[in-house]
């Protein structure tokens, strides 16, 4: 049965957010750059050199390696292709049934060859810097470093100083503000338990002294004498947002409130709006944002143009 499909997002892009996640690097300009691009496991230019068979009726997988099991344009993928991916595999992968393995493995010799074709179109392999570079290289590594050329044309206007500021500027300095709170905290077992502590508080106890003394969340307890650090205050619950809204720094709820994991007393120590990072704690970051969001669109734009048939 021949099913011809336009392949959706979830259904291929393991394999692009793995490259995606790869191909990360520091962007310095051309000079000296490089992008590490797995190496790509052999494919149908490499595979047994088979007449190949008529599709078969149902979609039982064969053991037939010039079995056709899709179609990206004019390019045949065949068992014999998936069978050579499949070896590259670790050991506890190639152990699965291949009733589960061969069809995700089809499905990534798909993305493969809907790129290359997209390479191919884009015309950068007739470069003189790339053809060089192809040139030095071996057969199979001529086709990863036109993979990884790809990418760098893409990736270079994308990753300027000035489209990093730009990022910067939409992710971060035009953001609204985020309110955060200090919170210290004493969690108790039951109500009576509170309630004698906030009496312990009332007539002068150190909050601080009375977490060591009473609260049951031992670890909070023992290193940081109950101090919650900086919290964002829209996602507390809404019980917690209620009752520190209306107390002053350094003073604490009348009332204990009731959690998952018992009854909390709560002290505000301070309040602010979220500190804006600089450029330079959060570039590396950006950097490897926009390079996923990039090989994404990359690997969605390759298969959108390709015609695919899965047999």
């Amino acid at each position: 049965m021949v099913a011809v499909c336009r392949i959706t997002k979830c259904g291929l892009y393991i394999f692009a957010l793995t490259i995606a996640q790869a191909a990360f690097f520091t962007f310095t300009g051309m000079a000296g750059t490089s992008i590490v691009i797995p190496k790509e496991s052999e494919n149908s230019t490499f595979s047994e050199i088979q007449p190949p068979v008529k599709p078969p009726v149902t979609n039982v997988i064969t053991n037939n390696s010039a079995q056709i099991l899709a179609r990206v344009n004019d390019d045949i993928i065949t068992v014999g292709d998936v069978k050579k991916l499949a070896s590259n595999l670790p050991r506890e992968l190639k152990s699965l049934p291949k009733e589960l393995l061969y069809p995700q493995l089809t499905k990534q010799l798909i993305v493969d060859h809907a790129l290359q074709i997209a390479i191919q179109k884009d015309g950068i392999s007739r470069r003189p810097v790339v053809q060089q570079q192809i040139n030095a290289a071996i057969k199979d590594l001529a086709q990863q470093k036109l993979t990884q050329a790809y990418f760098l044309e893409k990736l270079r206007p994308l990753l300027t100083p000035q489209a990093i500021q730009h990022y910067y500027n939409e992710h971060y300095i035009n953001q609204p503000e985020i309110k955060e709170v200090n919170l210290r905290q004493i969690v108790v077992q039951s109500p009576e338990v509170a309630e004698l502590v906030l009496q312990k508080l009332k007539a002068g106890q150190n909050f601080q002294a009375a977490t060591r003394m009473y609260s049951i969340d031992l670890q909070n307890r023992d290193q940081n004498k109950g101090d919650m650090g900086w919290l964002t205050i829209s996602e507390l619950d809404q019980p917690i947002i209620q009752a520190i809204s209306k107390i002053k720094n350094n003073e604490y709820t009348a009332r204990a409130i009731r959690t998952n994991y018992g009854w909390v007393i709560l002290q505000k120590v301070a309040e602010r709006n979220r500190p804006v990072p600089s450029l330079e704690s959060v570039e590396s970051f950006i950097k490897e944002q926009i390079t996923k969001e990039a090989i994404s669109r990359i690997y969605e734009e390759s298969l959108e143009n390709a015609h695919i048939i899965e047999y």
